[in-house]
Parts: C-alpha cells; structure tokens; sequence
C-alpha cells in the first residue's frame, strides 16, 4: 500500500490561512469545534485589460487498493454505519457564479508566481467524488461544495467538456454499479477498463478532450500503483471577435485606429502589426512582447463652447490675412495652371464649411477594437468577450491593483469584491465617457504563454477536505464494495497563451484620418483632453468566465509575460 505523502511546502502560509477560521460540528446534541481556514479579508478590487489564452487545469484522484483490508466472515462491511458530524466552511459553494472557493486556491499559493488553474474543473471532481462517498467523508466535500449544480456544456471545435472514470480491469468487480451508472447519467462520463500497465490510455484519454494541450498529466508508475481514477477534461480554443490589435492580412475582423478632428489640435494613431508586436516594459522587465489599443471620444461641444459667432470671427479673420499670402496665390496660380481646385474667396462661403466640419467632430467615437474597460485610483480594469459558441460566451477580465502588491491585493480579496469590481467595466460607448472633454484611451497588454500545477490535495486539506485522503477514514462506500481505499493523489495543472487573436484553454480533473479643408489654411482649435492609459505593466490578476452565469472556468496570475 503506496502510504500518502503530505508536502510540507508552503506551511506557513497555510497555517495562517487555517488559523481563525471555524469548522463547526454536531454530534448527538455535543458542539464542538476545530480550527479551520480563516476568512479573507474583503478587498477593493479593479479590472484590466484581456488578452488571448490557452490553458489547461487537471486533477487527478486515485484510489489504492489495499490489501490488508479486513472482512467479517467474507460478509464485506463499510464504514457507512460510522455516525457523521456536521461541518461548515466558510468557502461553501452556494451557486454557479463566482464564489470565494474560486479564489482559494490563488489566495493559498499566491508566491510572485504566473499561475493558473480552473475551478470548473475542481469541483466537477470534487461532486463526482461526492457521489461516491458517505459519511463525514462526504459531509468535509459537501461543506465546500455545498449547493453547486454541474451543468452540462457543449462539445464542439472550440469548446470540449469531459468526465470518465478509468478503473482497473481486475478491480472491476469492487466498483459499485449505481455509482458508474450515476457518472454516466448525470456527468456524461466515459468509464474506461484498462490494464494501468502503463498511463497511456488516461493521457490518451486527456489530450484528445483537451485539443491536445495536456498530453502527460500521469505518469507510469503512478498508474500501475492505482485502481482507479475520476477525470474532468475541459478545454477551449476561442477567437476574440476582433483582434485585439490590427494585423497586416489577419483572416479576423479589426478596425484600424487612426484619429484626426478637423480643425481642432488632437490626433493620435495606433499602426497595424507588420511582423511583430510592440516591446514593452513590465515590472521592470525590458522588451515585453504586447499590443497596443487605442480608442477617441470626443465629448467636447466647441461650437456651443465656444459661440459660431465667436468662432466666424476668430477664424474669419486669420483666413482673411492668409488670402494676402503669397502661399494663397500661388495656389490661385497653380489652379489655373493645373486645374487644381482654387482658392475660397468667399470668407462667408468657407466660413459655412467650416463650421459644419468642426461640429462633425462632436460626438465622434473611434476604436481599435472591442473590450471593455474601468480605471480608478486603486485599479485598472480590462474586459473582452471571446466569441459566441453553441450560446455560450466567455469573457476574459484582468485587474492590476495600483497602490499595492498583487500579493497583498490578492490576499485581501473575495468573490463579493471582485464581482462588484468587474460590474464596473463599461463598453467602449460614447454615452460611458466624460462630457465637456475628448477621452484618449490608450495602452498596452503583454502577451504571455505559461503552465502550472497546484499543490491540490495539501490544498484541498487546509480546506477542510481531509479524511478522503486518509486510509484509515476515507469512506467511498457508494463507490467501492471495498473497504479502506481512499484517495492518495490529486494534481491540478494548467498552462495558458494569451495572444492577439485568442484563447486556448484546457483543463483536466483527475481529479481596431481625414483631410482638412480646401486650399493650405487651416485654423486649428485647442481642445480638453483626459487621458485613460489602460497599459498593464505590473502583476495583475484575471478570471475566465462565462458571462451569463458567471461560472468561472479559469483564475490565473501574470508576473512574467512573453519576451519579444
């Protein structure tokens, strides 16, 4: 019997975790009460801006059989008879939008590290493993994963969700009926006979329902020591609907960013991508590959600022004093000589034009691309919807904390904050930005490319889910025949590219000018600028998730992005 090994890595940060938070329970009319996980503190939280993604998350439980295990006359007994406590947890699970438990597992091992993980993934394995226990066993799962629903999404070219339970073919016989039934009816779940000589038909298994970005989660000998494995497989491979900046002959649509008001003393320009991205400098990293967005909202109403009367006058004037220039004449000259379009002698007449050209500017918006956005003095907040598939859309949001460390600001943060935080992102409309000004949002996004891998069982141990990994009180009686099997492994690991057209994603459970006018004269204006820079250049935080339930499919952290 393979003994469970419990890693001593990141302790310290798992006892302060631990150390205030209260586990209670009842038992035969007796409170008592143990120490548990601390609540997190609530947080102000801000959203930044998205890129594209890949990633991919896995758990990976597996029960051993033992072989000691004790029978009573041949008569096979469980440990369903054990009376069971009450637990309750303070990251219990009460519905399918964003929850505290999303962001436990970034709070525990927040270490100044890129990381990502999926909480969709979790808990598919977590409920499936439910399914299959008793007791307190069950009741320490149940505390965390509470009211959850599973809810079955779509399989297409873009979008793959998987569960299977791999079992041994010898122990075939110990796996209660019901139970694989239940996986099949309820989880969709493959369930998979093998020999577990070796690992290649679960890795197999993974990278086909995983768009092949997970293809060695287990390894041999973890396999031939194992009876079996619970697996959720989700992945994704989503394009933005606009890229996020212009592309040089790119298939996807994208709006070119280029902006001049006619007659006023602003323009600003993003040029398209012709064989690579722009560098920029990220938490003191130099040559970070990114992109650039850019978008104008010209808010400012200078005809009624300013008075037509006030404006006739002034302009009428300096156009006047032009016509005497020799640079007028010349143009008279060469526009007899040429056939060019001659010089407007009549003041009033190009004072009509004019002024009709400089109130076109009001209200005139120009964007690079689509996305949504929010910045204040504590954050910034960046939103972009992936594409719609089969109904579904997810949204990518990325908040980079501004006054404080993204350590600090993680460990701070709960679901109630950051969901109040991302409702503030506004769209790219007029009617969102400040009147009386022209806002000039601009910035850059490092792109990035990572994996991880979570400490899962330690982690899920500090949660509170502790005897299912205990041989000696793991209850998976409406699982097994067997007694004394239990879980010795879970891994979790992800890995994520955040590029110009997309994201790509994966996990697995094993548990965006104009001419001036006629002649060389122009009278331009100044005009009230506010800046919004939306250039995320230290650590931030982002959340994948599907945007009409909130239900988040991956939490990550980005400390050290692509070089270019």
């Amino acid at each position: 019997m393979k003994e469970k090994n419990k890693k001593k890595e990141k302790e310290e940060v798992k006892e302060e975790v631990k150390e205030e938070k209260v586990e209670e329970f009842k038992e035969e009319g007796k409170e008592e009460k143990t120490p548990a996980k601390k609540k997190m503190n609530p947080f102000v939280l801000g959203v930044l801006l998205a890129l594209v993604v890949v990633a991919v998350v896995s758990i990976c439980g597996i029960l051993f059989l033992n072989p000691n295990k004790e029978q009573d006359g041949g008569k096979k007994t469980t440990k369903s008879s054990q009376r069971s406590k009450e637990y309750l947890s303070d990251y219990r699970i009460s519905g399918n939008s964003i929850e505290d438990f999303d962001l436990y597992f970034l709070q525990l091992e927040n270490d100044n590290n890129n990381m990502i993980y999926s909480p969709l993934s979790i808990k598919y394995a977590l409920k499936m493993l439910s399914d299959g226990s008793k007791g307190d066993t069950k009741n320490q799962i149940d505390a965390v994963i509470g009211d959850y629903k599973a809810r079955n999404y779509p399989n297409n070219d873009h979008m793959s969700f998987a569960n299977a339970m791999f079992i041994r073919n010898t122990f075939k016989e110990a796996v209660r009926e019901e139970y694989t039934n239940k996986l099949k009816n309820e989880y969709g779940a493959d369930i998979v006979f093998d020999e577990f000589s070796n690992a290649n038909t679960i890795n197999n298994w993974i990278s086909d329902k995983t768009f092949k970005l997970i293809n060695s989660l287990v390894d041999d000998e973890t396999v031939s020591e194992s009876n079996f494995f619970l697996v959720n497989a989700l992945a994704i491979d989503m394009q933005w609907n606009q890229l996020l900046q212009c592309e040089s002959g790119a298939s996807l649509k994208c709006i070119s960013y280029g902006v001049h008001y006619k007659h006023e003393k602003y323009s600003d320009y993003v040029p398209e991508i012709y064989g690579r991205y722009p560098d920029m400098n990220f938490n003191g990293l130099e040559k970070v590959k990114s992109v650039q967005l850019g978008a104008s909202f010209n808010r400012y109403d200078i005809i009624r600022e300013l008075g037509e009367a006030n404006i006739r006058k002034i302009v009428g004037d300096a156009y006047r004093e032009w016509l005497e220039s020799d640079e007028a004449k010349r143009m008279d000259e060469n526009s007899a000589k040429y056939g060019y379009p001659g010089v407007e002698h009549d003041v009033d007449k190009f004072l009509d034009g004019y002024v009709k050209e400089l109130d076109s500017n009001y209200e005139q918006e120009d964007i690079s691309t689509e996305f949504e956005l929010y910045v204040d003095d504590n954050v910034k907040v960046f939103g972009k919807d992936l594409q719609t598939y089969d109904g579904m859309t997810l949204q990518y949001v990325a908040v980079m904390p501004r006054n404080v460390s993204l350590v600090e600001y993680v460990r701070g943060l709960n679901a109630k904050d950051l969901t109040a935080t991302m409702n503030k992102l506004k769209a790219l409309q007029l009617k969102n930005f400040k009147n009386g000004v022209v806002t000039k949002v601009f910035g850059n996004i490092p792109l990035f490319n990572y994996e991880y891998e979570l400490d899962l069982m330690n982690d899920l141990e500090s949660l509170g889910i502790e005897d299912v990994f205990d041989i000696n009180k793991a209850d998976l009686s409406e699982m097994l025949e067997d007694e004394k099997q239990y879980i010795s492994s879970a891994s979790h690991k992800a890995n994520i590219e955040f590029s110009n057209e997309g994201i790509k994603a994966a996990a697995a459970t094993a548990m965006g000018g104009k001419g001036s006018t006629s002649g060389g004269f122009d009278y331009l204006f100044e005009v009230p600028v506010e800046e919004i820079d939306i250039t995320f250049d230290q650590p931030y935080l982002y959340v994948i998730r599907d945007k009409d339930t909130g239900e988040v499919w991956f939490v990550g952290t980005v400390y050290e992005p692509t070089l270019n």
